[in-house]
């Protein structure tokens, strides 16, 4: 099995089990709290820690999958050329956001291992180190896309002359 498909497997099968301990964590806390009356004090804390990470997750899948919101008029209505300078501009835009999200996502990451959550048994530096890693991933996938976008303009240039 190639790197890239046992990696893009393992950051899915990563957001499924997120969103379904958020769900069942949220769920818990609504059968303890009003069933039985006594609410657990840790699901709320780690149905946001887990959101947060799903939300990272998700992000890297839909860059993956080449997936996130775009206003497709223009380049629907553009010349493939143009339509690949559109998408090496959009990508060199993420690989900036990634490697600035990547940089203080680290800093963040790593000034907050020593910092304990409130009721569970990681540090909030756990918490947020998806940040970096799921900067680096989508950083990655922005690479690939420019990479695809240079391969295009290389091929009108060169049929062109």
């Amino acid at each position: 099995m190639r790197f890239a498909t046992f990696t893009a497997r393992a950051v899915d099968m990563m957001a499924i089990a997120t969103f379904t301990g958020m769900f069942a964590c949220v769920l818990g806390q609504v059968f303890f709290r009003y069933f039985l009356g006594d609410p657990t004090t840790w699901s709320d804390e780690l149905a946001r820690y887990l959101f947060v990470w799903c939300s990272f997750l998700g992000w890297i899948i839909a860059a993956r999958r080449r997936s996130h919101l775009a206003i497709g008029s223009l380049p629907e209505r553009a010349s493939p050329r143009v339509r690949a300078m559109l998408a090496l501009f959009a990508a060199a835009a993420a690989i900036l956001f990634a490697a600035v999200l990547a940089f203080y996502g680290t800093r963040i990451a790593l000034r907050t291992f020593d910092v304990d959550t409130t009721t569970l048994f990681f540090t909030m530096g756990v918490v947020y180190a998806i940040v970096p890693l799921a900067a680096v991933a989508v950083g990655l996938h922005a690479l690939a896309d420019a990479r695809a976008a240079l391969r295009v303009l290389a091929e009108r240039g060169s049929g062109a002359r």
